[in-house]
């Protein structure tokens, strides 16, 4: 494989993730979440949206896939990552001295060859 190819093809992700992050937080939004953070880092790891909903602080992992990848993004949403997500949150909770209710959702996109939403799906409490 090329280097131009491999630079495409992160780009390409990196894009794509981004487009997702924004479809995801418009969603969430919509459905009367307030978006406190986004790309929140915290050690090596990111919080992509960081919003409230009632009582909850709540951590959510976007995943984003276009019409040509393999696979859902559900299925991307392995023990690992999910373990991960909590070792994040957790993180913050200490971090910042939060006392009160949390928990883990995932968004999953897929869109079109046209960027638009082909499937949107919201996962509360995954992990």
């Amino acid at each position: 494989m090329s280097d131009d190819f491999q630079f495409n093809n992160s780009r390409r992700k990196i894009e794509l993730g981004k487009k997702g992050e924004n479809i995801a937080v418009d969603f969430l939004e919509k459905s009367g979440y307030q978006i406190l953070k986004t790309n929140y880092m915290i050690g090596h790891s990111d919080i992509d949206i960081l919003a409230r909903q009632n009582e909850y602080l709540v951590f959510v992992e976007v995943r984003t896939k276009s019409k040509d990848d393999n696979g859902m993004p559900e299925d991307s949403l392995t023990k690992k990552k999910l373990r991960r997500m909590r070792n994040t949150a957790e993180l913050y909770i200490a971090f910042n001295h939060y006392d009160g209710l949390a928990r883990l959702d995932a968004v999953c996109i897929v869109l079109d060859s046209s960027n638009n939403i082909k499937h949107i799906e919201h996962y509360e409490g995954v992990g």
